[in-house]
């Protein structure tokens, strides 16, 4: 209900979507008037003889100061049809624009497509992070990690001092007899897959020694949670190292309680971004990001017996970028939560429009990154009929 606001009024099935706020408390941000979005909760859960009361609707918090902040660089995709609302295949159709199974994350095409040679070039902290073979997934929680395969040499990773395994010059002859190797294997593979995966793994070992620049990057508070998944994305894309990243956090499946769990981890959420924009700002690479947010599904247009809410197939997303149209909502959800058919040329609702799936988004993702006509790319068509350009 972050994105898609509407109030505490019984809907057309009778149904109250949620207990704390009223259409009136809706809120937008002066830097985004085009915005809507919900107010903050500071209470209680809100029961089933919950009385709406004022003075725990907070219009002035996190979600605020978010729209208010990166709403001018944010477009809200409502209605969208998830087609589902099973974890798994919703996930997989979130972030790959297809429900079938063994589809890459859109990440791990784009990466493999235009940085499939650098070192790490795919990063994922968790979520739909599937990717087929096309590229290494990398996973670097701790940051010093890197530093066994920056210096893979040293007993001691972590100290400069400490002693070597090999001279520099054997070491130096078992990084060529390595490379050598992985060379007679690509000239005899002739299944392309593996021929393509042999030589990621050439180049990629060629800027083994590059992984030492991320120390350059680093702060010296990486900061928990999403802000260090941040952190450690942010120095990997500014040291040339990395193309894509996958942030992830949870906490979102709130069959009971779910006015005080959504509110708290959607704060956690919007946090997490704000956090990344401003490192990014700080490093002079903010407008260079592009990042998309979203999840498998949405919740039911209607409160259960636990005060929570149950999986549902219409869910919204965000596009945050400087390089993109900011301060627009595309789509819509009708008051009892279906997808509304709209035009897409005007964004609006239209009954002779079309339904927005994933789909529709992952192909214009597709296009605009310039990779629709990469072979892996090609392998892995999107059926979602008709196109919407949101560039």
């Amino acid at each position: 209900m972050l994105m898609d606001p509407k109030g505490n009024a019984p809907n057309s099935k009778g149904n109250v979507v949620n207990r704390y706020y009223q259409a009136s408390d809706i809120v937008t941000a002066p830097n985004a008037p085009d915005i809507p979005f919900a107010p903050n909760f500071t209470g209680n859960t809100p029961g089933a003889n919950y009385t709406y009361d004022a003075s725990v609707v907070d219009p002035a918090g996190i979600n605020y100061q978010f729209f208010n902040t990166l709403g001018q660089f944010t477009t809200v995709i409502n209605g969208i049809d998830a087609e589902t609302n099973g974890h798994s295949t919703g996930s997989r159709n979130a972030w790959s624009g297809r429900l079938t199974q063994g589809t890459p994350a859109f990440a791990a095409l784009l990466a493999a497509s235009i940085a499939g040679e650098l070192p790490m070039s795919f990063i994922t902290n968790g979520g739909y992070d599937y990717t087929g073979g096309y590229v290494a997934p990398t996973r670097v929680g701790d940051p010093n990690s890197l530093q066994a395969l920056i210096q893979p040499n040293r007993i001691n990773p972590n100290n400069e001092d400490s002693a070597l395994y090999h001279t520099e010059e054997t070491m130096a002859r078992i990084n060529k007899a390595r490379q050598a190797r992985v060379a007679a294997k690509q000239e005899i593979q002739n299944l392309p897959r593996l021929s393509n995966a042999l030589s990621l793994l050439y180049t990629s070992r060629l800027g083994m020694a590059d992984l030492k620049k991320i120390n350059q990057f680093l702060p010296d508070d990486l900061g928990n949670g999403l802000a260090r998944q941040a952190s450690i994305a942010l120095a990997a894309f500014a040291a040339w190292l990395t193309q894509c990243a996958n942030l992830s956090t949870g906490g979102f499946d709130t069959h009971g309680n779910n006015t005080n769990g959504q509110s708290n981890r959607q704060a956690i959420l919007l946090q997490g971004v704000l956090d990344l924009f401003s490192r990014a700002q700080a490093m002079g690479i903010r407008e260079k990001l592009v990042v998309m947010v979203g999840s498998d599904f949405g919740r039911s247009f209607k409160i259960n017996d636990g005060n929570g809410k149950d999986h549902w197939s219409v869910t919204s997303t965000m596009l945050i970028s400087e390089q993109l149209p900011g301060n627009r909502v595309v789509g819509a959800s009708t008051d009892a939560g279906l997808a509304e058919k709209i035009s897409f040329t005007s964004f609006k609702p239209d009954a002779a429009g079309a339904t927005l799936k994933h789909g529709h988004v992952h192909k214009w993702l597709r296009k605009w990154a310039g990779i629709e006509d990469a072979e892996a790319v090609k392998l892995f068509p999107l059926k979602a009929e008709g196109s919407i350009d949101l560039g």
